[in-house]
C-alpha cells in the first residue's frame, strides 16, 4: 500500500533508529529505509540530504542518551564506568553509530560533543590526555566484550574492576 502522507522528518529519524537498533548500522540503507517509511528510495532525498544527515541525527542522539545515562550514575568513578560499559552493552548498535564510527562534526548540534568529553574529563579528575587514555581503555574493553572476544570463563567484572583501579592511579 502506498504511502500518501509522505515520511516526516520525525518518522524518518524514528525508523532509522529502529533500523539501526534492529539490523545494526551497516543496514542502514537509503533503499532500507525508504523500504520501512513505503516510499522508493529516490523520494527519501526529498526529505533527508542523504545517509550523513541521518547517521549525523542518530549520533546527536547517541550522544545525548550517552550523556543522561552518565549523568544519571552516581558521582564515583567507578559508578560512571560501570554507567559506560552498561550503556553501551544495552545499546550496542546506537554504541556503535555514537561512539566508534567518525562523528559527523560539522552536521552535529554545537557543543554536544564538548559537553560529552567535559564529563569524561571531570570523571578522571585529571587533563585532556589522560581523559583520551581511560576513554581508550573503556571503549576497548567495552568493544571487545560487545564483540564476544572474551572466553566464555572471562570474569570481566573482575577486569573491569581492575580498569577502575586504573583510573584511580
Amino acid at each position: 500500500m502506498a504511502n500518501t502522507s509522505g515520511p516526516t522528518r520525525e518518522r524518518i529519524f524514528s525508523e532509522s533508529l529502529a533500523l539501526l537498533e534492529s539490523k545494526g548500522l551497516a543496514a542502514l540503507s537509503m533503499r532500507n529505509l525508504a523500504d520501512r517509511l513505503h516510499i522508493k528510495a529516490p523520494s527519501l532525498y526529498k526529505h533527508v540530504e542523504g545517509r550523513d544527515e541521518i547517521i549525523a541525527d542518530l549520533q546527536a542522539y547517541g550522544i545525548s542518551k550517552f550523556a543522561e545515562a552518565m549523568t544519571a550514575a552516581k558521582k564515583s568513578k567507578r559508578a560512571k564506568a560501570l554507567a559506560y560499559r552498561a550503556w553501551a552493552i544495552q545499546n550496542p548498535h546506537l554504541y556503535e553509530v555514537t561512539l566508534k564510527v567518525p562523528l559527523l562534526r560539522d552536521r552535529l548540534p554545537e557543543g554536544l560533543e564538548s559537553g560529552v568529553t567535559a564529563m569524561i574529563i571531570e570523571l578522571t579528575g585529571k587533563d585532556h590526555e589522560h581523559a583520551r587514555a581511560v576513554w581508550g581503555l573503556m571503549h576497548g574493553l567495552v568493544d571487545l566484550e560487545i564483540a564476544g572476544r572474551f572466553p566464555p570463563d572471562a570474569d570481566l567484572d573482575k577486569t573491569w574492576s581492575r580498569a577502575i583501579q586504573m583510573l584511580n592511579q
